[in-house]
């Protein structure tokens, strides 16, 4: 039983169904979609993939709008055969944001909402077009006893490509009280795009250097549910540029997850905060349905098999990725240049693979245990990028500052501009470049892999042996003190951080 839903589609289906339903004459209109789920740990997503429009006679306008059974049954036949389950939209031309279904929608819909799910296998997904703001709203039919179907209601409808529009229902995920700790954030894009913005769910994969950074960015913006996935531990070696982390997080083995968790909390503005910290990794079956979960999800990690698998979630479950990267080109001891890059990756975009973000090479050596296998790292050349680890806590504050631009480029769009293409930043020229086109010919991401979710024919999970041990040594270590001491400890420490 469904009991967290969510509707998603491209910008290319939005603009498909606007142009049909938005009609000249203001009357409603009608058509059916194709739809393939996309299942997280809590929450399951249903990913419009095509359009059913009505052929002549299949539907009847008249103020209101009506369709034939031979309408249903064609468009329920083309969802068997490619694999999909059906909905149904509708349009109310005045409308505005969410709407909810009125009596006689909801009879409407009832009264196929058992044939749909005989003839596909898959509930009927309901859909509601604002015509006034294009705005959305959803349910899905489920069967509660024989003959009896009730719709749950969607917590939002999202529309991912180059501008990440998201209609929010406000009973399920209100509008965030208003607080003074946020007068000069709302004062630049206003209180309609902070309440959107705020009650995105965002995921940050990694809370390292960069990831760190982009957190205490998202708490002090007012975001209101974040979740945090890393399974490594603080340790010295951190301590350059790891923000909050002490000596005596190292000494302490704490989760990096846990302190970037505990960041939040001190830093947010909302005036209610869940932070959910993950200490495992997104290439995880757990992790990568906790990251399924998501608006949005950030890419702040330096390992390709990760990546991969957040490229994934981009193009096939329609959760757009703001990922980058860092290098530094050291040479004989000297600096002699360093570069930061940032991109969203989400369709119509270019994919981290085609913007070399990750060799696919490397991710089944990491996925094989060899990237954390010390005698084949000191066998790679001296300049290979696996073994480039050069950084400095001002390249992760750029870099941080530049995917979190991105972000919020995608979705307040200033000017009207939402995607400003990918940017490459060289620090020795103090210039920037931008790639603007998608991504290569025969890329199978955004064609073949586009929007699959739970069909998706590959797969990027499995056992994460050094996740696994990172886990172990820190559980060990735990056992040292008392449960109820380590927390009396933490505490006390907290207040005088």
């Amino acid at each position: 039983m469904i009991t967290r839903f969510s509707v998603a589609m491209t910008t290319d289906i939005a603009l498909r169904l606007t142009e049909h339903l938005r009609r000249a004459d203001g009357q409603e209109d009608c058509c059916f979609v194709l739809w393939r789920p996309s299942t997280g740990s809590r929450r399951t997503t249903a990913l419009i993939v095509d359009l059913v429009l009505p052929e002549n006679g299949e539907r009847i306008v008249h103020g209101t709008v009506d369709f034939t059974s031979a309408f249903f049954l064609r468009a329920a036949g083309i969802a068997t055969e490619r694999g999909c389950g059906l909905g149904f939209i509708h349009a109310h031309p005045r409308g505005r944001r969410w709407q909810r279904l009125n009596d006689i929608d909801h009879t409407a819909e009832e009264s196929f909402a058992a044939q749909a799910l005989a003839i596909t296998g898959l509930p009927l997904v309901g859909l509601t077009f604002a015509g006034a703001d294009a705005g959305y709203g959803a349910r899905v039919w489920q069967q509660h006893a024989p003959r009896t179907y009730i719709p749950t209601e969607a917590e939002n409808v999202r529309v991912v490509g180059g501008r990440f529009e998201v209609t929010f229902n406000d009973r399920l995920v209100p509008v965030p009280r208003a607080t003074n700790r946020q007068v000069r954030t709302v004062s630049a894009w206003g209180q309609d795009t902070q309440n959107d913005l705020a009650r995105l769910h965002v995921g940050v994969v990694g809370t390292g250097s960069v990831g760190m950074l982009v957190v205490e960015a998202l708490a002090r913006t007012g975001i209101q549910r974040l979740s945090l996935f890393d399974f490594d531990t603080v340790e010295d070696v951190n301590l350059d540029r790891l923000l909050h982390a002490t000596p005596r997080d190292v000494r302490l083995l704490r989760a990096k997850a846990d302190l970037a968790a505990r960041a939040a909390r001190r830093a947010a503005t909302a005036t209610e905060l869940r932070v959910t910290p993950y200490e495992t990794s997104v290439v995880e079956p757990d992790g990568f349905a906790a990251a399924t979960d998501c608006d949005v999800l950030f890419s702040c990690v330096d390992r390709p098999w990760p990546r991969a698998a957040l490229n994934l979630l981009a193009y096939a479950h329609l959760i757009p990725v703001v990922d980058g990267g860092i290098a530094v080109d050291t040479r004989g001891g000297h600096m002699h240049g360093a570069e930061w890059r940032a991109h969203v990756a989400a369709p119509g975009r270019a994919c981290m693979e085609c913007l070399g973000q990750y060799d696919p090479a490397h991710v089944a050596a990491e996925r094989d245990g060899l990237l954390d296998d010390p005698a084949y790292i000191k066998g790679l050349s001296a300049d290979h990028p696996l073994r480039r680890k050069e950084n400095v806590f001002v390249f992760s504050a750029s870099a941080a500052v530049a995917q979190l631009n991105q972000l919020l480029t995608m979705v307040t769009a200033p000017g009207g501009i939402a995607d400003t293409g990918a940017h490459l930043y060289h620090l020795t020229t103090a210039t920037i470049d931008r790639r603007l086109e998608g991504c290569a010919s025969g890329c199978p991401y955004d064609v073949q892999l586009r929007a699959l979710g739970d069909h998706t024919p590959v797969s990027v999970t499995s056992r994460h042996h050094a996740a696994e041990q990172a886990r172990t040594t820190r559980c060990h270590a735990a056992r040292r003190w008392p449960a109820w001491l380590q927390r009396a400890l933490d505490d006390v420490f907290a207040r005088y951080r």
